[in-house]
């Protein structure tokens, strides 16, 4: 059985993306260093100028710190935008990777999760970005220059330095327990908001379903029932992140009165002097600083670990399209070929597809019955390289399917199905993919099937805007075709054509079958269709049934006996 492809690379640093880590060190050096200058000022104006005030230093000591300050101001500016930009950039980049990771994801792996969960990991993205743009590296950074402060406070005030060192000893281990009360609320909160998530999505997808039979009140009672869940969860991180900030400002107006009650102590005592004093307030206060900020980080360090968690699990969804842009270019011939072809949904689900093999050469037109069974979508959906195989192997034009990129990919092979599919955007943007098709191929393909002029009779002509939904006020007949041109614009040498008849009026199924016919013997196709017109293009006819697939001798009598 195939495993599926781990994640490759380290997808929390997206390419492209650094932050000068020593420079913003180096800032954050320089700005604890100029926020020295007030302590120290402070001691020499109450020990020395003040006693001989006749010594003229006053000022020059006052316009020194007010250049420090203004310095200190500019850098922690400097510093911010800095690091505000680098996690935007980290945010938006990471984001742009994830979404491409999950639109290049093997749908059967990514259906076992719930869209509200994939919402929410998608969300967890912006929560990361605070351990990637600087800031956590600065935050410990500080936290490493407390001892350095201390030490300063100890040469200064020699023994009233150990209040504040107990007092941020006694700080630190509250903290900590806090943390894990914040980190438990979290996973709660995640695991009701992904509940509450899914449960809302999935009835809003099948919102006709419950209105048809009257299930409004009871869905509402169900929701609401997941919104208190959901509250109570978030009250909780509320409750745990407000004890958590509430403890740290406790925390800095004791350390603020422990040192000014003792400090005064030892003042009277002779120990130390009211320069020391008043320089040993505003160092504590310097210390507790990044000790708070440290505290900040801790609580969003718990967030960060249920986000990460998240992130990780969106990117290890196995991709079944190559990582990288596949290289070979293979010349576009049409060339099929199925070798031991198996599918199922789940792991341990029920086979859809059992050892199917089929070669298709480049120019053969085939028939399949099908009915509207499972079956019938999953063989579709991997011959246009939706799903990829279980087990087996699908080679087009000599080349592993799994092997091409999505844009290489709809130039060899194009599904065309049932109903086709609207985005929402314009008409001009459907057809060309939203500008990834060149315009002359679309042109040219709309031509053929005659909707140039129908829609060169809208008001806003190709710009006519379309919602993909019932609101659309242009016929279905012109929708399908829309959505064929999109298909068929990127030329592809193999074209599945799956009942795509059916909406079309009389000029419309003209136009089809007219360009089917036309492109026979020039491209492969495989036809699945009621009319009898279209089936007669076949050479060759198929029944898929069971989850087997076997070639049907009697479509072939009936071809001769048509043909005489």
């Amino acid at each position: 059985m195939r495993k599926p492809r781990p994640a490759q690379g380290n997808f929390l640093k997206p390419s492209g993306f650094k932050i000068d880590t020593g420079s913003l060190l180096l800032t954050t050096l320089a700005i604890n260093i100029l926020s020295l200058a007030l302590p120290v000022t402070t001691l020499q104006v109450y020990d020395r100028i003040l006693p001989a005030p006749g010594s003229g230093t006053l000022p020059v000591l006052i316009s020194g710190v007010c250049l420090a300050v203004v310095l200190e101001a500019a850098l922690r500016l400097t510093r911010a935008y800095t690091m505000g930009r680098a996690g935007a950039a980290y945010e938006h980049r990471l984001s742009c990777a994830a979404m491409n990771h999950l639109l290049q994801a093997d749908l059967s792996r990514l259906g076992e999760y719930g869209i509200g969960e994939h919402l929410h990991r998608m969300s967890a993205i912006g929560k990361l970005k605070d351990f990637y743009s600087g800031y956590a590296q600065m935050t410990i950074f500080e936290l490493v220059l407390v001892p350095l402060f201390l030490c300063l406070a100890i040469y200064i005030a020699g023994p009233l330095a150990i209040v504040p060192a107990f007092v941020l000893m006694i700080f630190t281990i509250v903290s900590f327990a806090r943390g894990q009360k914040l980190r438990a609320a979290l996973k709660a909160r995640d695991r009701a908001d992904d509940a509450r998530y899914n449960f809302l999505i999935e009835g809003l997808e099948g919102i006709h379903t419950l209105k048809s039979f009257s299930l409004e009140n009871s869905f509402a009672r169900r929701y609401e029932v997941l919104q208190e869940t959901s509250t109570l969860g978030n009250f909780s991180v509320t409750e745990a992140t407000a004890n958590t900030f509430n403890d740290s400002a406790l925390f800095s107006h004791l350390m603020v009165a422990a040192v000014i009650t003792i400090g005064a102590l030892f003042v009277l005592q002779g120990q130390i002097t009211t320069g020391a004093l008043i320089a040993t307030v505003l160092l504590s206060g310097r210390m507790m600083q990044p000790i708070q900020r440290a505290l900040a980080l801790w609580a969003r360090y718990q967030d960060y670990v249920l986000a990460k968690e998240k992130v990780e699990t969106l990117f290890e969804t196995p991709r079944h399209f190559a990582v990288a842009a596949n290289d070979e270019a293979p010349e576009r011939k049409g060339d099929l070929s199925l070798r031991h072809l198996s599918f199922q949904h789940e792991r341990d689900g029920v086979w859809l597809l059992k050892n199917i093999d089929l070669e298709l050469n480049a120019g053969e037109c085939v028939l399949l019955h099908a009915d509207h069974s499972a079956s019938k979508g999953a063989f579709l959906d991997m011959l246009a390289g939706i799903y990829p195989p279980t087990t087996g192997d699908i080679v087009i034009d000599g080349v592993n399917i799994l092997r091409y990129s999505p844009e290489r990919l709809i130039q060899h092979v194009g599904l065309i199905r049932t109903e086709g599919l609207i985005f929402r955007g314009t008409i001009r943007d459907n057809m060309t993919c939203f500008g990834q098709i060149e315009g002359e191929s679309v042109r040219e393909v709309a031509a053929l099937l005659k909707i140039d002029r129908e829609i060169a009779k809208l008001p806003a002509g190709f710009d006519t805007f379309l919602t993909g939904g019932q609101a659309d006020t242009i016929p279905p007949g012109l929708k399908q075709r829309i959505s064929m041109v999109r298909v068929l614009a990127s030329k592809p040498r193999i074209i599945i054509f799956d009942n795509a008849d059916l909406a079309l009026d009389r000029e419309g199924y003209n136009a089809i079958y007219s360009l089917l016919a036309r492109l026979k013997g020039r491209v492969s196709m495989i036809l699945i269709s009621g009319d009898c017109n279209i089936r007669s293009l076949a050479e060759r006819s198929f029944v898929l049934e069971n989850g087997a697939l076997s070639e049907d001798t009697d479509h072939l009598k009936h071809n001769a006996f048509v043909r005489l």
